[in-house]
């Protein structure tokens, strides 16, 4: 009987205090809450864990599926290289470019860019491995990364950042106890 009384007034001053409590944190102001947000500082500290470098190739008809892709992808502390292969349309490679200059966050962080003269891609040719190192090259003299990944425009993460961040030290830490992922 006394754990039964136990809990039933847990329970009743659990509901008790949510009701109190929750609806002053939803009144409360926003402006309250103002983080700043110090970009140089970030850069300078380094403060995620493993960063990755994309190359994001796309080809006739993926302007729709490349921004769907960066959209879910997307996280500050990585780097974005598109590549709109040659092929495609002027109106598409426009249209790439006005998406990556007008979104906010890209521009802000400064860390998503798009080739500047693309390959003419033969997908599995020797084109693709000469536009994968051309990209990789790029990003190796623009920013500093520990992960490179190739994707096209129709591939779609099934993983978060923080999950494959997460996963990576996990699997590094486990083969490698006595190492540290930063040199």
């Amino acid at each position: 009987m006394g754990i039964k009384l136990f809990m039933i007034s847990f329970m009743v001053t659990s509901i008790l205090f949510s009701l109190l409590y929750i609806p002053t944190k939803l009144t409360t102001p926003n402006a309250k809450y103002n983080p700043v947000i110090n970009l140089n500082m970030l850069k300078d500290l380094k403060p995620y864990p493993v960063t990755f470098a994309y190359l994001i190739s796309a080809s006739r008809g993926d302007a729709k599926r490349l921004t769907r892709v960066l959209k879910a992808l997307y996280h500050p502390g990585n780097y974005y290289l598109i590549h709109v292969d040659a092929d495609a349309p002027e109106k598409e490679h426009r249209e790439i470019a006005e998406f990556v200059s007008s979104d906010p966050v890209f521009g802000l962080v400064g860390n998503v860019w798009i080739v500047g003269k693309p390959n003419l891609v033969t997908y599995r040719g020797p084109t693709m491995l000469a536009t994968t190192l051309h990209a990789m090259a790029i990003l190796l003299r623009t920013c500093k990364w520990d992960w490179f990944i190739n994707l096209s425009a129709s591939d779609y993460p099934l993983v978060t950042q923080d999950g494959m961040v997460s996963g990576l030290l996990f699997s590094f830490y486990l083969h490698y106890p006595l190492l540290s992922v930063h040199h």
